[in-house]
């Protein structure tokens, strides 16, 4: 089991990649909270370079009262995805106080103010809660690790802190770390354990936008096909053979390869299409497709129907969602009609906190204020993006038209939270924006980053056949 050790604060660093921001305000308060109940949440340091994987702020929080050494778990061997995991989880359920938590009791009596071992058996689960999928992950990395963490009991045995960790432990009949709080204090260990010290943030970590070709989903074939909803409830019903269609982020362009079979006019672009059972990007075949793209827009014209399906959940930015929705409007003509999707902030949540899962693959979600979650993933990490029915509409009248129609599952929304597995959007685009806002949309789109430091080089070719394009 391991052990909590007293560790100088000047012998550890901080993690770049950390998920967390704070303000000054919410460091003084947390500063308050040290100075009532000193650490009583031991912080999580890689052993091999001292590196803190969970506890910036408490660190930082610290060594400005003064402190010279901080109460922490050594872990020994973490591998570089587990690193981001035990800080966002750390953050989100082990030091969590609420009423959604599980409630435990131990039997045994333990030393006031003290941190002591409470043996598995004189552990009781009250109610189970519903923080089943943070307890799976939470039991996967003291599998791995051994345990990281303790809960904070009050003098009658109950946990009244980290009752998730405590469940997790009691599960796999091991012994848990806690640390008994007086009765004089238990109040104010509570008020602050339900104060929020920071919050999740990725906007300073480096952005590697081709990552997120990883998310391409096999539609239409293979043991694991999967269907869209946006093509086959909204986009196919009102489709012409005489209409030009642009997929734009096709991914592995199944629905498009489809309706080209059956006659439709169909052309794609997807700037990180893979090669068929390769990690490599196939950029012979990104060219064959932009140059098609190319061509039409200066010798037909801009598209009748632009499609771009399960795109904006993978964008990494803000920048990064405007610009493909401003460049789907200037792809498309005045008058045509643009079609997106995306998925719902409410799903999101909805799924992650349902109260029975132990789905070993189900990512919890570590949501910022902008919606956007972050994992990491073989090395690198990789985002998603959520909306709200609010977001969508703004997001629609801004960038495409305010004459539009929004689905839920692909059933027209009458109103209400967008809560399904997906949304759709219908528009008829009216160019919104002005010419130097389309020409800046598609010098983003059209010079997104690749391996490597490389990028794609198709910017200015595609604003000048996009000046053309305005002739027909």
């Amino acid at each position: 089991m391991n052990r909590i050790l007293d560790i100088k604060i000047a012998n550890i660093k901080g993690a770049s990649y950390n998920p967390r921001a704070i303000s000054e305000e919410r460091i003084a308060a947390l500063q308050n909270s040290l100075k009532t109940l000193g650490v009583i949440k031991p912080i999580i340091i890689r052993g091999e370079d001292g590196t803190i994987l969970a506890g910036h702020q408490r660190t930082k929080s610290a060594s400005l009262l003064g402190h010279e050494t901080i109460k922490g778990f050594v872990l020994s061997n973490v591998n570089t995805t587990d690193e981001v995991r035990f800080n966002q989880l750390h953050n989100l359920s082990e030091c969590e106080v609420s009423d959604r938590a599980p409630r435990l009791r131990v039997k045994t009596k333990t030393p006031v103010g003290e941190f002591s071992i409470v043996k598995n058996k004189d552990i009781t689960i009250i109610s189970p809660g519903e923080k089943n999928q943070a307890v799976n992950q939470i039991s996967k990395l003291i599998l791995r690790y051994g345990q990281f963490a303790n809960a904070v009991i009050n003098e009658r045995g109950e946990v009244i802190i980290s009752a998730v960790y405590a469940k997790a432990v009691k599960l796999m009949g091991l012994d848990l770390w806690v640390y008994t709080i007086p009765r004089d204090k238990e109040k104010e260990a509570i008020h602050f354990f339900a104060q929020e010290y920071g919050k999740f943030s990725y906007e300073h970590i480096e952005k590697k936008t081709f990552i997120q070709s990883l998310a391409q989903k096999h539609r239409l074939r293979g043991e694991n096909r999967s269907h869209s909803t946006l093509y086959e409830k909204v986009v196919i019903p009102s489709l012409t053979k005489e209409c030009f269609v642009l997929d734009f982020g096709a991914g592995q362009r199944d629905y498009a390869k489809m309706l080209t079979r059956k006659g439709y006019n169909v052309h794609t672009l997807e700037f990180f299409l893979r090669k068929p059972g390769q990690d490599v990007i196939w950029m012979e075949e990104i060219e064959r497709d932009f140059a098609r793209v190319e061509k039409h827009l200066a010798t037909v014209g801009q598209y009748d129907v632009v499609v771009c399906d399960s795109v904006l959940n993978s964008v990494d930015s803000l920048e990064a969602q405007d610009a493909v929705l401003a460049t789907l409007s200037a792809l498309c003509r005045s008058g045509g009609k643009v079609f997106w999707s995306g998925i719902p902030l409410k799903f999101k949540r909805q799924h992650i906190d349902r109260k029975n899962t132990f789905d070993a693959k189900e990512a919890s979600a570590f949501l910022d204020d902008n919606g956007f979650t972050g994992n990491y993933r073989y090395g690198e990490w990789y985002f998603q993006k959520y909306h709200t029915r609010a977001q969508v509409e703004e997001l629609n009248r801004k960038y495409i038209s305010s004459s539009f129609v929004l689905f839920d599952r692909g059933i027209v929304s009458k109103g209400g939270e967008l809560y399904g597995s997906s949304y759709q959007v219908a528009s008829t685009n009216s160019k919104q924006l002005t010419e130097e806002q389309y020409e800046n949309a598609l010098r983003f789109e059209f010079s997104l980053p690749l391996p490597a430091g490389a990028r794609h080089a198709y910017a200015d070719r595609v604003i000048g056949a996009y000046r053309k394009s305005k002739n027909f």
